[in-house]
């Protein structure tokens, strides 16, 4: 392996931390949670009965506990008044104890049971909020348009779907219960410290602005590095699915000093990030515990003082003391709620972002019965992935039924993008593309792709048999025809070396197998959907020459009848092309077949001539 000195690695560190600058067009824009805390919550819709029930539990719950100080402060008083009759007549009745203690068990059973309710109720409408979640989030995937994948990482996407997912479960799983909790106890808390003494109760609330304040400094920073936290995970994710999936490639470049080096560049970024929100974050509590225990004493102080001056009893002070305590413990509560809840907002932003991101153009219902059999036309096709620089520009071609049609040219030409615009995976800006006469914008998106076959140079494969991958081309096909299609993509040439035949199991991607193994089965799944269009994106180009020639054989037999579009590199496969398109920047600069274009000596001559000079 490589050695990458310190001094290197540095500058491959900027160069990198550089290079995400760059590539990161979307700027962080300032954005307040509450819009994003409504759409959370929103997604409550039709859980209103759970919810007013959870409350009237947490309520009861809370309302029960609240009881608790004062029946404690009775007991002290009754105990207060029997220690004087003993000073005063030698004798002492527990009677009343007892009862205020029967109460007092009862009182705490309930409040038991009704917060069990309540996290119950609490996890079965949290964990269906979640689970909708990801039902809209896999759902809005199918119909965001190719487009959206391409300027988003893919570990980015994941991270969105798993990480920040999670933490929206775990803070409201968690947290949801203590919000109406603490709300309800500090509410029924303050009622019944007014009954007790209204000056006091005041006096308890004199921390409460200074609380406000650090809360909302605190929180107006935090929540700055909370969301960058949760973007820099995604980055994070996005890197390490990078280089797991192109491992071998990191590999065989030696590259994975500098692999490390990007990594403990972004892995830097999120611990900065975590660093400060979780230090931010951290100094609410105890700032807040302060400002509360100063409150606290200063209640303490002033009913001492009335004590001495026999103005209240010393079991009401008690109380009174501990109602104080228990009213200061919900602000505590919440200014860690708080930083939680900023996290978790964070990354419903992120998730909220994709499913609000623009989605295909709306589909139809309309469906296509195809009569001609596959005839395509462009009409003044113009398109491009950036508006400000035009690809495809006044494109016109118009193939009849059964014509073989390969498109040529350099790289980046346009070729792809034809195929991609006949498919509707891109929208085009203007014109027209007909299949059968049918404008493909007046008929379903489903139905168009079942017309087609495809067989692209990137092999994908799922993790199942060998059996089932080539049955994806059409579930509903005979053990006859899938034979056939087996034989002609000639895949019985290397099956009998593998353990189990058909059902040997083919691991994710296809990593068991050989690039040129990997693209038979795809030829076969072609075969085997047996249809109207086929596209072939240099379908041959992982495989030997022997196995081309097997494979252009095969397909020949495939192509009769059927449009058939090829998108050749390599120009000595498609010589015996009807029409042969030569694209550059988007035009095309000629057409005919083989034996025309050379006469006219042009673009495409000298395309093929360079192909074959020494």
């Amino acid at each position: 392996m490589k050695k990458v000195n310190s001094s290197k690695r540095t500058a491959i560190k900027d160069r990198y931390s550089a290079y995400r600058d760059s590539r990161r067009s979307e700027k962080e824009k300032p954005r307040k949670m509450l819009p994003t805390a409504k759409k959370l919550f929103a997604l409550l819709k039709g859980r209103e009965v759970a919810v007013i029930f959870t409350i009237l539990c947490a309520a009861g719950s809370s309302f029960l506990s609240i009881l608790g100080p004062k029946y404690l402060g009775n007991i002290i008083t009754v105990l207060d008044e029997q220690v004087k009759n003993k000073l005063a007549s030698g004798a002492m009745d527990f009677t009343p104890i007892y009862g205020i203690l029967k109460t007092i068990l009862f009182i705490y059973i309930g409040s038991s049971v009704l917060g069990f309710l309540q996290h119950y109720i609490v996890a079965g409408v949290v964990q269906k909020l979640i689970t909708d979640i990801r039902y809209k989030f896999n759902k809005k995937l199918s119909r965001l348009p190719l487009s959206y994948f391409d300027n988003h990482n893919t570990g980015d996407i994941l991270s969105r779907i798993t990480n920040d997912i999670d933490n929206i479960n775990n803070t409201l799983q968690n947290n949801l219960i203590q919000i109406i909790t603490s709300v309800v106890t500090f509410v029924g808390v303050f009622v019944i410290m007014l009954t007790e003494s209204v000056s006091l109760s005041f006096t308890s609330l004199s921390p409460f602005p200074v609380c406000f304040v650090i809360a909302m400094v605190i929180l107006r920073f935090s929540k700055h590095y909370f969301r960058k936290q949760w973007k820099e995970t995604g980055d994070v994710n996005g890197h390490i699915e990078e280089m797991f999936t192109g491992h071998r490639i990191v590999k065989a470049f030696s590259h994975e000093e500098i692999a490390i080096a990007e990594f403990d560049e972004i892995n830097e970024k999120l611990c900065e990030s975590g660093r400060k929100a979780q230090f931010l974050s951290g100094l609410l509590s105890p700032l807040i515990n302060f400002a509360n225990n100063a409150g606290y004493v200063i209640i303490c102080v002033i009913g001492g003082y009335l004590i001495v001056k026999d103005q209240a009893d010393v079991g009401d002070i008690t109380a009174f003391i501990a109602y104080s305590k228990l009213l200061m413990q919900p602000i505590t509560d919440l200014s860690n709620i708080a930083n939680n809840l900023q996290s978790s907002l964070a990354s419903a932003e992120r998730v909220f972002d994709l499913l609000d991101a623009e989605e295909e153009v709306e589909d139809v219902k309309k469906e296509l019965y195809l009569e001609n059999g596959g005839s395509v036309e462009f009409k003044n096709v113009d398109f491009s992935y950036i508006p400000e620089k035009p690809l495809i520009r006044d494109f016109n071609l118009k193939v009849n039924k059964g014509d073989l049609v390969a498109i040529v040219g350099h790289t980046g030409a346009g070729k792809t993008t034809i195929v991609n615009l006949l498919m509707r995976f891109y929208e085009i800006q203007s014109g027209d593309i007909l299949v059968d006469g049918v404008n493909i914008k007046d008929i379903s998106r489903e139905n168009l792709r079942n017309i087609f076959g495809m067989v692209l140079q990137d092999t994908w494969l799922f993790k199942g048999t060998l059996r089932e991958n080539i049955y994806y081309g059409r579930k509903d096909a005979t053990e006859e025809e899938f034979n056939d299609a087996v034989k002609a993509a000639k895949i019985d040439s290397f099956v009998g070396t593998l353990p189990d035949g058909y059902d040997t199991v083919i691991e994710e991607g296809g990593s068991n197998l050989s690039a040129g193994q990997r693209q038979l089965v795809t030829i076969a799944r072609a075969i085997l959907a047996s249809p109207d269009i086929l596209i072939l994106d240099e379908a041959t180009s992982s495989v030997d020459t022997r196995t081309e020639l097997q494979i252009q054989s095969a397909t020949y037999n495939l192509m009769q009848g059927r449009t058939n579009f090829v998108i050749a590199h390599r120009l000595s496969t498609i010589r015996e092309a009807d029409i042969i398109i030569v694209m550059r920047d988007g035009c095309i600069v000629e057409t005919g077949n083989h034996k025309e274009l050379l006469k006219k000596d042009g673009f495409y001559a000298e395309l093929y001539n360079s192909q074959f000079a020494n």
